[in-house]
């Protein structure tokens, strides 16, 4: 991984200043922009505004200790993927090795420094920061992309559902047709001399003209668009009569009041008061949308 060395900042939080001149004699070679900040408070001010690439926190410092310092960073979303080495030469133990890395530092150096164990550490640091920068590009080039995925199915989701309306829509614009071919053909009967052909006919219309077929395919399709939606909205609301459930998927395809009272054959207002009825049934509240609730399940 190629890291540009004159592009990285280092923050130096260490209430010794002459530690901070240690560190730039050590890292003279490489054209690093170090920060420097005496305590932890003015370390996390800092840090918030240049947002380095790795920072060396000493430990005991007054004000705001390098531990405080630590879980403040680790506990801002600005910081928080921040590498901090902590540094120090009186905290040495393997008990205090655990709790500045239970606080969130990723490593640990004892003082005085040593040139080469202080470059590889630190140099470890700037990987690891160079790392969460490529995942969080990647990252977002993954949202981005399920974005787009979820706005594509949604798109189709919505075309299907427009298809399903026009569907039921038609069923009954053909219910409608068929049942007026059969009062025409009913009177021209009633003045006929030979029915059997026109009987023929009305038997045949008869059987076309069946609104439970109709309903059942569409049911068929609707299931496919939307799986176990019926199974799920009975199972928790055992009272909705059939004709509740199918307003449900009217709902749920997106029609409206005009359009469902244009498929049941009923006004309007009909319609209004059947949706009132069916939002008492499943237990809304009156500021609460019926539209919104189904089509959300």
């Amino acid at each position: 991984m190629l890291i540009d060395n004159s592009l990285l900042k280092i923050l130096v939080v260490d209430d010794e200043h002459q530690n901070l001149q240690v560190v730039i004699n050590y890292f003279k070679q490489q054209p690093y922009n170090i920060l420097y900040a005496p305590n932890g408070k003015e370390a996390f001010d800092v840090a918030l505004r240049e947002i380095p690439e790795a920072i060396i926190m000493d430990w005991a410092m007054p004000i705001m200790n390098g531990i405080d310092a630590i879980l403040k960073l680790k506990a801002s979303n600005v910081t928080k993927d921040i590498p901090i080495i902590m540094a120090t030469g009186v905290m040495t133990t393997s008990e205090d090795l655990k709790e500045a890395l239970e606080a969130g530092a990723v490593d640990f150096i004892r003082k005085p420094f040593d040139p080469l164990e202080l470059t590889s550490r630190v140099q470890a640091a700037l990987r690891l920061s160079s790392s969460y920068k490529e995942i969080k590009i990647q990252s977002k080039e993954i949202e981005i992309l399920l974005g787009k995925e979820k706005e594509l199915l949604e798109k189709e989701l919505a075309h299907k559902d427009r298809e399903l309306a026009l569907q039921a829509m038609n069923a009954h614009e053909k219910d409608h047709f068929l049942s007026s071919l059969k009062s025409q053909l009913v009177e021209i009967g009633n003045q006929a001399e030979c029915l059997t052909p026109i009987n023929k006919l009305l038997k045949n219309i008869d059987n076309q003209l069946t609104a439970e077929k109709s309903w059942s395919n569409f049911m068929m399709h609707f299931e496919k668009v939307h799986p176990n939606f019926f199974s799920k909205l009975k199972s928790e609301y055992m009272n909705l009569t059939t004709n509740e459930l199918r307003l449900s998927a009217y709902l749920k395809i997106g029609m409206s009041n005009k359009e469902i009272a244009q498929v049941t054959g009923v006004e309007t207002g009909t319609v209004k008061s059947n949706l009132n009825r069916l939002k008492k049934k499943i237990n809304l509240n009156p500021k609460d949308s019926l539209r919104d609730f189904i089509l959300y399940r």
